[in-house]
């Protein structure tokens, strides 16, 4: 009984194929099946990473990624709500939002990196215009396809007790649009790492030591692969952490106890 309950859990199953996908990187280097200057064992990466960390190299890049992704992410964040909040009050609003979002929303931040040179330069305005870019309009898509969603007995339940519109967004709408905000702030999240780490790879150094992306890019220029491996598993390990010690937790404590999903 207590097995089948441990099975149906997809936090344990997670952890499990996560030991497994290790487990056999390790063996498969170990073992030569493929050659080790391309693929280093796991436990090797893991050494270095600690390693690189206790220099304070990899540390402080780190550290310098995720001050950039926060800033970049807490900014856009602030932009969608106050857009999706205008687009619901004002329909000329909306109409125009849903137009640059059409444009905007698909095209590729790497796409128009050459303009964000021109314009910002090469610096950290320039690697916050590439975050902003990848997560806004990620966020202000999922918020509207949220608001779109709402059920209109809430609006009218709001106005005939005389919510006024900003109690009415954030006593109702707020609520009801929390699995599409959540949705919305996993995927941009996700982007603010791909741009940002991608910008790094070419604008190089910002800052004292760079951040990850440009850790990654040196490691591949001296052709260390296992510094390489060791950047990437630290933004492995990140996403992870993020995962499952933020968003999951904000969806255990609002949708999921709200009742707002059928897991």
């Amino acid at each position: 009984m207590k097995t089948n309950i441990f099975f149906r859990n997809k936090t344990f199953q997670a952890w499990v194929w996560l030991v497994v996908l290790l487990l056999v990187w390790e063996l498969v280097a170990r073992f030569g099946l493929v050659n080790p200057h391309l693929l280093p064992p796991f436990s090797k990466v893991l050494v270095n990473m600690v390693t690189e960390i206790s220099a304070g190299r990899l540390w402080i890049q780190t550290l310098n990624t995720l001050q950039m992704i926060l800033v970049g992410f807490v900014l856009s964040l602030v932009m969608a709500s106050v857009f999706a909040a205008l687009s619901m009050w004002f329909p000329l609003v909306e109409s125009l939002f849903n137009m640059l979002n059409a444009i905007m929303n698909p095209l590729p931040a790497v796409a128009i990196m050459p303009l964000i040179i021109i314009w910002f330069g090469i610096n950290t305005g320039a690697m916050l215009a590439m975050i902003v870019h990848g997560v806004f309009w990620a966020l202000f898509q999922h918020l509207m396809d949220g608001l779109r969603t709402v059920v209109p007995t809430y609006r009218e339940w709001g106005r005939n007790i005389g919510l006024s519109p900003p109690r009415m967004f954030t006593d109702i709408m707020a609520f009801a649009i929390m699995p599409a905000f959540l949705s919305g702030a996993r995927v941009g999240w996700s982007r603010s790492w791909r741009n940002l780490i991608s910008a790094e790879m070419i604008f190089g150094m910002i800052g004292n030591l760079g951040g990850l992306g440009f850790y990654i890019y040196m490691s591949r220029a001296f052709a260390n692969i296992t510094n390489v491996m060791s950047g990437v598993l630290i933004i492995i390990i990140i996403g992870i952490l993020v995962e499952s010690l933020l968003f999951t937790q904000i969806e255990k404590h609002t949708i999921r106890r709200w009742g707002m999903t059928h897991e």
